[in-house]
């Protein structure tokens, strides 16, 4: 009997220890929410990223928010509607074996997907819009990696903005509110959320009568804090959270220029531009509408340098996700090259792209990835809008992701 007694006392002590151990408040470091990962429409991924310095479409509305204001140069009525939906990430091969946060190691998590759309109403030399992207990466929560079982990141970025043109459209200036939103989810545990908003600001000059284009977009960091729920501990299967996640601020500098025959035709305002134009009377000087079918260049070629900076306190990722020793990351800025090519290869109906960037590492230790990008944009048919179609692929070492877009012809 007294050997009894002094065994449920025992267990009844580790209970209680263990209980003691739950961790009443999250780990103070700040989880990295890795930039260099290329996220993008079909053709913003097949240009390698550099579009900062094109910004035109509701597909380059993720890359600047001047494109909400860069009218198409077919337009000829006072308003357009522009929609685009990606899905990338798709199931070419096996996620597994990928190296989503560039640390040289092979990521333990099954499920990878990637979402983004996006809508913009343009009025005169005016436009607004609304964009959503979703990236999701399911890890191993347990030892037999079920479905059950997987733990979930997904990282939601969303912006709401407006952008105004400004002279003969050669300025576009876009403005707006800058969300980011994790949530780390399981079946069984539930979901956690961290999230903060920032205020974003981009910049598009277009000279008329010139080859070239220049950009610059600025995204700021953002701090997502923890938002804590009440009576419910910050622990999500058997993993102590952390206080925050944080996105670095990036500031993004590119260039595009168009070449060949009608190059210098480039930045030519639209008819409803043009219009708009001769309506105001403050331009001596209004360009000339251009024909049907002239020539503007059958090459584009796109450079751009994205610069992200340091953070704070801030560790990986797989801490959370391998319940691995915490280790900084993201300790000094870092330069991200990219370089994009397009070919009008048929005209009217079929455009080709490569293009590559250097993703670095924010391990101190690890060297910078190089990626290969590319894919094409197909016309498909006429109904009410042009549809084109257009299919991405972005190949680097340990490191694949094959997308596709449906959207309008531009």
């Amino acid at each position: 009997m007294r050997l009894a007694v002094l065994v449920v006392s025992l267990l009844v002590a580790e209970v209680a220890g263990a209980q003691e151990e739950v961790p009443e408040s999250p780990r103070p470091e700040r989880l990295y929410l890795n930039p260099g990962v290329l996220m993008g429409s079909s053709r913003v991924v097949g240009l390698g990223g550099a579009y900062v310095g094109i910004a035109e479409g509701v597909a380059g509305f993720h890359s600047s928010l001047a494109a909400l204001a860069h009218r198409s140069p077919r337009l000829d009525r006072d308003w357009d509607l522009g929609v685009t939906l990606s899905i990338l990430d798709l199931p070419l091969a096996k996620a597994r074996g990928k190296d989503l946060d560039n640390d040289g190691l092979a990521d333990d998590a099954p499920e990878t997907f990637q979402m983004q759309g996006a809508v913009l109403l343009q009025y005169r030399n005016f436009g607004v819009g609304f964009s959503l992207r979703n990236s999701q990466v399911g890890y191993c929560g347990t030892s037999s990696c079920e479905s059950a079982d997987l733990l979930r990141v997904s990282l939601f970025q969303a912006a709401l903005a407006g952008a105004v043109a400004l002279g003969r459209d050669d300025f576009i200036l876009g403005f707006g509110i800058y969300s980011a939103q994790a949530v780390f989810s399981h079946r069984q545990a539930g979901e956690w959320l961290y999230g903060d908003t920032g205020i974003v600001l981009d910049l598009l000059y277009r000279p008329y009568g010139r080859p070239y284009r220049v950009g610059v977009a600025v995204r700021p960091e953002v701090v997502g804090a923890w938002k804590r729920q009440p009576e419910r501990a910050p622990v999500l299967a058997g993993r102590q959270l952390y206080s925050a996640v944080v996105s670095p601020a990036v500031l993004s500098l590119g260039v595009s220029w168009r070449l060949g025959e009608g190059a210098e035709n480039y930045n030519r305002p639209s008819p409803a531009a043009r219009r708009q134009l001769l309506e105001g009377g403050d331009f001596s000087e209004v360009p000339p509408e251009l024909e049907v079918g002239a020539p503007t260049g059958r090459w584009l070629i796109s450079v751009q340098a994205d610069f992200i900076s340091r953070v704070e306190n801030a560790v990986p990722v797989r801490s959370f996700t391998a319940l691995t020793e915490p280790q900084r990351v993201g300790d000094s800025g870092v330069l991200q090259p990219r370089v994009g090519v397009e070919h009008e290869t048929w005209p009217g109906r079929l455009r080709t792209r490569m293009g590559t960037f250097i993703e670095p590492s924010p391990f101190a230790e690890h060297l910078p990835r190089p990626h290969l990008t590319g894919g094409f944009e197909l016309f498909l048919f006429h109904y009410w809008r042009n549809w084109a179609l257009t299919a991405s692929f972005d190949v680097a070492r340990r490191y694949s992701n094959f997308g596709i877009s449906v959207g309008f012809w531009r």
